[in-house]
């Protein structure tokens, strides 16, 4: 009797463990994320791609994955591919024109997020987006990233994110991405305007 009693206890103390560890095992529901910038977008496209992407933004200091960023933003993504009939070889964030962006890079063995997951190829900045290459190693059905990450000092908003499989097309959700304030956009604008103005005083 009091051997039965043993394994049922074990039963649900196991049971608790696998609880707690799912519900902390994801970005999505890191509870050291920014709450408002943290879930799950899903995306479709041509019947031939099918998942979603896990997101969270940490504020400064607070990213417990295996690399510590001070003063900065940490925006992290996770790709998942469920019944996809092609490899995802390329997923990007959308960055507004000016917005200060760096350590664009992955971790395959954050804390907080699903664990491993392919690696990308390429992680690399373009003039507006942060994009990440699986050429050797797509995302197939079942199969997900390592987390995917960049930090910036800019605080997050919402924007554009793509995973395309080469061509046989692509998919487009809102993520979030470094979103300037509208007097920092103000002076960004600004800039821009008194290039312009040197530039056709120059030309006259």
């Amino acid at each position: 009797m009091k051997t039965k009693r043993y394994v049922q206890i074990g039963v649900m103390v196991a049971v608790i463990l696998v609880m707690e560890q799912s519900g902390f095992a994801s970005l999505n529901n890191d509870p050291g994320a920014i709450h408002a910038y943290q879930g799950s977008s899903p995306f479709s496209a041509g019947g031939v791609l099918s998942g979603y992407v896990d997101y969270a933004v940490y504020a400064p200091g607070t990213y417990d994955g295996t690399v510590s960023f001070n003063n900065l933003y940490v925006y992290a993504y996770q790709v998942f591919s469920q019944s996809s009939t092609v490899s995802i070889d390329y997923f990007s964030v959308g960055l507004k024109s000016g917005v200060s962006v760096s350590n664009v890079m992955s971790d395959s063995a954050a804390d907080y997020a699903v664990t491993g997951g392919n690696i990308p190829n390429l992680s690399l900045l373009m003039p507006q987006q942060a994009l990440y290459l699986f050429q050797s190693d797509g995302i197939s059905a079942n199969e997900y990233s390592c987390t995917l990450l960049f930090t910036s000092k800019i605080a997050p908003g919402m924007a554009e994110g793509v995973v395309s499989a080469g061509f046989a097309g692509g998919a487009i959700m809102a993520l979030p991405s470094p979103v300037p304030e509208p007097a920092t956009f103000g002076l960004l604008i600004g800039g821009a305007f008194m290039a312009i103005r040197r530039k056709t005083k120059g030309l006259r």
